[in-house]
């Protein structure tokens, strides 16, 4: 499957044979290749990066659209995909890599399927512009290096996020279309893919299931339709259909087509002969590199950060909920592990050993620089992975799509309101959505909220740095103020809901449960694992340069620099040593939220489900059951805290529907040690629900328990919509 990466519009692709590659060589073979790709990388982006802009679409007839543009030319054209500009005559606001903007127009296009190009026209009158040079294909293989931009997820202005750069290879070209592995997303539609000598090759367009599998239109191509284009012509199969679908006011252009990348891995970055060409690189870091197991499960990395036996890992991942707590050390050893010291801010605990380690050798006086090649230590002493370095310094904004989200929108208290309140500082609730977190736990608009998670709010911003130091699926507390009286809210964060594109986090490379909220970060496009984050992060030279702290989503991950991690160690050891006692386990079945029984039928609603993972969510749709839906990503899982008063056996219904052609793929419900497993029936459609029972289960005495509804395996397109799942007390 694959999708349209313009920021609001879902689409599939069209079916792709591609061409047995011409394989060329152009594999790292030692550190030397990869400090000259390196530099190569760094002086086309110098190059380029000033001609990639920001493209905001008015569509007069539906929502606001973005994507990403390259200027070919000193009068005010800008190259783009075809699905970007939609129909000709939209008004533009173009975002320069500067912030600064300017009033634009689309043009013509031409947009059937991976053959994707447009063309938006302004009054470049004045400006001193940075105009790309067009490159051609001839001459470029399968193999080559390649470098793309794009404004990730849409364009971010408060501060403003520059074009973020990715690095790839060139896979495969076949009759105008080029798939490569530079990872892209929703937002980097229509953005430049170039080659090492500065030259527009290509033109962002689609985005498949994971994040090597990617499109773009050859230059040639666009070449070749640039008069008719020019002209505002705007031809192609589903340029007819978006043409049609405007005038009829009825969406976005959804036609579902397939595509089929190569099957073999020779090409693409993360090869083997790659790795090994920069093992020398991450010599130092070896002994740095641990990992970290929670009840027998890897569940992220970690760094050493003491001689005396103190390892730094993601808090998020590590959990504060069971004391089977290992650490694999760099020779293997399996050792315990206690929790014994927490930054909230930074998502970072620091673990305590009884084994001595080497002393840890942070490069805190080195910064790598836009393009830097960046690798990820793996545990068994070579390169997991490696990327480049994608932005300056960068404030994780808007665009982190998977941070935890509390759904609400608030304003500052008037004097008079804070006098109402008891003289308290706060927000009033301005917009409390029904199906967010916040509006499920029963808050709402007009609510007068002083805290968020323990931290004073008097703004929106406040607001959400609060709820941003939190993972998606934890339990906080907001205090509301009614009548003078403070109440505890218990609200669980969901991760930000998402409306079109491809899954952030994919099968392969879930995202972390914490994404945001850390503070300035190195992004770079490595692809990791969420359970690969927590380890060190060097440069070519083998300088540790960061430690990673978070998979973000399919484009990108972020590193805490080393200036940062070891003034973080500095005062986590301190504490430490202060405080011989580990940290306090808390136990789920009490600090969540519990569905109480009351009589022999317990009905787990889709309103009241705790959601794991970053794509699934809840809807409200005025007229149709509430459920959990997009349940796209096997990763994906919901989960209820139920209180049984009553032991016995109770029978077990899921209330799903689902379209006829996905239907019959495999689920599971796990209680205990007891998995149901089942498949799903096809409905009338997504709205019509019908109730599928698939076992049994027995409680065995009066408490707590979780279910849990996960998905049996890979997915071939959206499991189902879940309203919930009934428990009937049989016997």
């Amino acid at each position: 499957m694959l999708w349209l990466i313009s920021h609001a519009i879902f689409l599939s692709a069209l079916a792709f044979d591609p061409p047995t590659p011409l394989f060329v060589d152009q594999s790292i073979k030692d550190i030397a290749a990869a400090q000259t790709l390196e530099v190569r990388v760094q002086s086309a982006q110098a190059k380029v990066r000033g001609a990639c802009v920001g493209l905001e679409i008015l569509d007069t007839l539906g929502p606001k659209s973005s994507g990403s543009g390259t200027i070919i030319s000193k009068d005010g054209w800008i190259m783009t995909a075809g699905h970007v500009c939609g129909i000709p005559n939209l008004d533009v606001t173009i975002y320069f890599m500067d912030g600064t903007t300017a009033k634009g127009k689309t043009a013509g296009l031409y947009w059937d399927g991976l053959k994707d190009c447009g063309l938006i026209r302004f009054d470049s009158t004045g400006r001193d512009l940075v105009v790309a040079e067009l490159g051609s294909m001839e001459g470029i293989e399968e193999g080559d290096w390649i470098i793309s931009f794009g404004h990730t997820y849409g364009i971010e202005k408060d501060p403003f996020r520059p074009p973020v750069l990715r690095l790839g290879r060139m896979l495969g070209v076949n009759d105008g279309v080029i798939l490569m592995d530079a990872p892209l997303s929703s937002g980097d539609s229509g953005g430049g893919v170039f080659d090492l000598d500065g030259r527009l090759v290509g033109i962002n367009s689609t985005a498949g299931q994971e994040p090597s599998q990617n499109s773009a239109t050859t230059i040639d191509f666009a070449k070749s339709r640039m008069t008719d284009m020019q002209q505002s012509a705007a031809q192609g199969e589903d340029a007819d259909l978006e043409r049609e679908k405007k005038q009829k006011k009825s969406g976005p252009n959804q036609r579902q087509v397939v595509i089929q990348m190569p099957s073999g891995k020779a090409l693409y970055k993360g090869e083997e002969k790659n790795l090994q060409g920069i093992a020398h690189a991450v010599d130092q870091a070896i002994l740095m590199t641990v990992g970290v197991f929670v009840d027998g499960k890897i569940v992220c990395y970690g760094t050493v950060a003491d001689a005396s036996g103190f390892i730094l890992a993601k808090a998020s991942e590590v959990g504060k909920t069971s004391k089977d707590l290992m650490v694999a050390l760099p020779d293997g050893l399996m050792v315990s592990g206690k929790r014994i010291a927490v930054d909230q801010e930074l998502d970072l605990v620091l673990i305590q050993t009884s084994e001595p380690l080497e002393v840890p050798k942070f490069s805190t006086d080195t910064t790598p620089a836009l393009g830097a090649i960046l690798v990820t230590v793996g545990r068994d002493g070579s390169p997991l992975a490696f990327g480049v370095r994608s932005l300056d310094e960068y404030r994780p904004g808007r665009s982190d799509v998977t941070a935890s989200y509390l759904g609400v929108r608030a304003r500052e208290s008037s004097p008079e309101e804070r006098s109402q309140h008891g003289d308290r500082s706060g927000v009033i609730l301005m917009q409390v959505p029904p199906g967010m977190p916040a509006g499920r736990a029963g808050l709402r608009v007009g609510d007068f909220v002083t805290r968020i998670a323990g931290t004073l709010v008097a703004t929106q911003e406040d607001l959400g740095e609060a709820v941003r130091k939190h993972a998606a699926g934890e339990v906080i507390e907001v205090i509301r103020v009614k009548d003078d009286q403070e109440e505890v809210i218990r609200v669980r964060l969901a991760a930000r809901p998402r409306e079109f594109g491809p899954p952030p986090s994919t099968p392969n490379f879930p995202a972390s449960k914490r994404t945001s909220g850390f503070g300035p970060v190195i992004q770079h496009d490595t692809t990791l694992r969420s359970d690969q984050i927590g380890g060190p992060l060097v440069d070519l030279n083998g300088n540790i340069v960061g430690v990673n702290i978070a998979r973000v989503d399919r484009t990108k991950s972020y590193a805490l620099s080393s200036a940062v991690v070891k003034s973080a160690i500095d005062r986590l050891v301190a504490q430490a040593k202060d405080q011989t006692e580990p940290l306090q386990i808390e136990d789920p079945l009490i600090s969540g939220i519990a569905i109480l029984q009351d009589g022999p039928l317990i009905r787990l609603d889709a309103n009241s489900a705790e959601i794991i993972g970053a794509t699934l969510r809840f809807t409200q749709v005025e007229d149709t059951p509430s459920a959990l839906d997009t349940w796209v990503d096997s990763n994906d899982s919901a989960r209820w805290l139920v209180e049984f008063t009553k032991p016995g056996d109770y029978a077990v219904t899921i209330v799903q529907s689902c379209a006829e052609e996905f239907a019959g793929q495999e689920f599971e419900v796990s209680f205990g040690a007891t998995t149901l497993k089942g498949k799903t029936e096809a409905t009338a459609d997504w709205s019509d629900f019908k109730s599928v029972g698939i076992g049994s289960i027995h409680v065995e005495a009066i408490g707590r328990a979780i279910i849990e509804v996960k998905t049996g395996g890979w997915l071939k397109g959206p499991l189902m919509n879940l309203h919930g799942i009934e428990l009937k007390r049989t016997s």
